[in-house]
């Protein structure tokens, strides 16, 4: 796989703007046939190997945190369904340390009790912090090696994703445009399988 490095560029904004898309996810017990059309007759962007830790509540199923690549913060809202797709939008946290504000942010997003600063120092900091709120909070590192395809505005994704417990495979659409992301759910054949977040299965 080629590794995609995260970047951020200098000069960017501490809190950036969340970003909403369409989202399509399925985890068959085998490859459908939607993997061989897309290796077949997709154009391939990109593949990609890390390694995330999801900070799993009771709420995961709407409001989703994860350390990518277990250093840079992350929440995924989600906000009305559209028929089969689910809507969510996408919220960088500032690079550690965090702020008082970007921590109160982090505490709704968990729905747990304020967080203290000494948490918001590193991503170690804040893991070892969650682990006095274990009855709230269980962090879960998720490994992932996936192939990204796009076409037009949808990008789908193939990934092998393990935990310390299980190892699944999951297909993904993604997409700004929900008529785009109906037409690739079509192309595809995956519209019989249900659609479940990362937080439905974790």
């Amino acid at each position: 796989f080629l590794i995609l490095a995260d970047t951020v560029a200098a000069g960017t904004p501490r809190m950036q703007t969340a970003t909403g898309r369409y989202e399509f996810r399925v985890w068959p017990r085998k490859a459908p046939q939607a993997a061989a059309i897309l290796q077949k007759s997709w154009p391939l962007a990109g593949a990609e190997r890390r390694s995330d830790i999801y900070l799993l509540t009771e709420h995961s199923p709407d409001r989703l945190v994860k350390l990518r690549a277990g250093n840079r913060l992350e929440t995924k809202r989600r906000g009305d369904d559209l028929g089969l797709l689910q809507y969510w939008t996408h919220q960088p946290y500032p690079l550690f340390p965090l702020s008082r504000p970007d921590l109160r942010m982090l505490a709704e997003d968990l729905g747990i009790p304020p967080l203290d600063p000494e948490a918001g120092l590193s991503p170690g900091h804040l893991v070892a912090r969650l682990g006095t709120l274990a009855h709230l909070v269980v962090p879960v590192t998720v490994r992932k090696s996936r192939l990204l395809f796009r076409k037009a505005g949808s990008r789908v994704e193939i990934c092998h994703v393990a935990t310390d417990d299980w190892t699944r495979l999951t297909l993904a659409i993604e997409d700004p445009d929900p008529d785009s992301a109906l037409d690739t759910l079509d192309g595809l054949g995956m519209g019989g399988l249900p659609n479940r977040s990362y937080g439905d299965v974790l």
